[in-house]
C-alpha cells in the first residue's frame, strides 16, 4: 500500500495541485486491477469479456422473464456481438443500469453508442483509463479513487474499502502471471 501511495503521491506532486491532468495515463498494473477486480471469472480462472451485468433486482427479473439467460444479474455472451446485440435488446427495453465487459464499465453513467466496444478490452482499457482519470482528478491519488471506480458512492466505505484491498492484493502479489499487463 505504501508503494502505491507514495507512486500517487509522487504524481500528484509532479502535476500540481490544480494543473490540469488531460491526458494521464493511469499505470498499467493499475488497470490490469482493475481488471482483476472486475471481470466475470470463469471455472478455470479466465476473464469472460464477454459479460453483461444487470444492477437492479427487479430489472435482472425483467430480463429474465423476457426470455434473457439470466443467471442472478449475469448474462455470459458467446461474442462481443452477441453481447452488443443482447445489450441494446436490454436498453431498448428499459433497462440501462448495465455493467459491460471486461472492465464492468455501466452503461447509464458512461454511455457509448458503440456497444461492441464495451466488450473489447482494448478499447474499455482506455475507457476505464478515461474514468480513473477523471475519478482522480475529482477525488485526488488514494486507495479511496480507486474504490469509487467501483462503487461511486463516497456512503458506501466499506464496500469501496473491500475493492480497493481487492485491487491492492492483486496489486502487491507474488504472483507474476497475475501482475501481467493485459495490452
Amino acid at each position: 500500500m505504501k508503494k502505491l501511495g507514495a507512486l500517487l503521491i509522487a504524481s500528484a506532486h509532479l502535476m500540481g495541485g490544480d494543473v490540469d491532468t488531460t491526458g494521464v495515463r493511469m499505470p498499467d498494473i493499475v488497470l490490469d486491477a482493475i481488471k482483476h477486480c472486475e471481470c466475470l471469472k470463469e471455472r478455470d480462472g479466465n476473464c469472460n469479456p464477454n459479460v453483461i451485468r444487470i444492477n437492479d433486482d427487479n430489472d435482472a427479473i425483467r430480463a429474465k422473464s423476457a426470455g434473457f439467460a439470466v443467471n442472478g444479474h449475469i448474462i455470459r455472451c458467446n461474442s462481443p456481438e452477441e453481447c452488443s446485440a443482447q445489450a441494446q435488446a436490454l436498453i431498448n427495453g428499459g433497462i440501462v443500469n448495465l455493467d459491460l465487459g471486461p472492465y464492468q464499465i455501466n452503461y447509464k453513467y458512461h454511455p457509448n453508442p458503440i456497444l461492441q466496444d464495451y466488450f473489447i478490452d482494448a478499447n474499455e482499457r482506455e475507457h476505464a483509463n478515461k474514468i480513473m482519470t477523471n475519478l482522480v482528478k475529482s477525488f485526488g491519488y488514494s486507495w479511496e479513487t480507486l474504490g469509487r471506480y467501483h462503487h461511486f458512492s463516497a456512503i458506501d466505505r466499506t464496500r469501496n474499502e473491500r475493492y480497493y484491498r481487492k485491487m491492492y492484493a492483486f496489486i502487491y502479489s507474488n504472483d507474476p502471471q497475475a501482475q501481467g499487463s493485459a495490452q
